[in-house]
């Protein structure tokens, strides 16, 4: 069974992946079996960065040859670490509030200037 760092993070009180987790070990104990639990960095690809940031492939290639991308070496393969990615999509998030604040700011507030 895995469990996908986003799933988790859901903001639900009872969250499905919680049920389905407690059925699982109680079927793993009930059939006599061990249940063993770890933790492991997901980690992207650069293609699927790219898709999550809305991005092109060069973009990421670019940006992690420059440094702005934290990687780990996978052989010779570039894999970024989920909360690298989770990083980049906050401040990609960010900045895209930034560059819209002051229209909002303005229709909601007309007479603020």
């Amino acid at each position: 069974m895995t469990l996908e760092p986003d799933a988790v993070r859901s903001p639900n009180h009872a969250p499905a992946w919680r049920d389905a987790l407690i059925s699982f070990v109680e079927h793993a104990a009930n059939s006599g079996q061990t249940v063993v639990v770890s933790a492991e960095t997901k980690m992207l690809t650069p293609d699927e960065l790219a898709r999550m940031l809305m991005v092109s492939r060069s973009t990421v290639s670019r940006r992690i040859s420059a440094g702005d991308i934290r990687v780990v070496k996978v052989g010779n393969r570039n894999r970024i670490p989920y909360p690298e990615a989770h990083r980049l999509r906050q401040e990609q998030m960010s900045a895209m509030l930034d560059l819209v604040a002051p229209d909002i700011e303005a229709e909601l507030f007309p007479d603020a200037e």
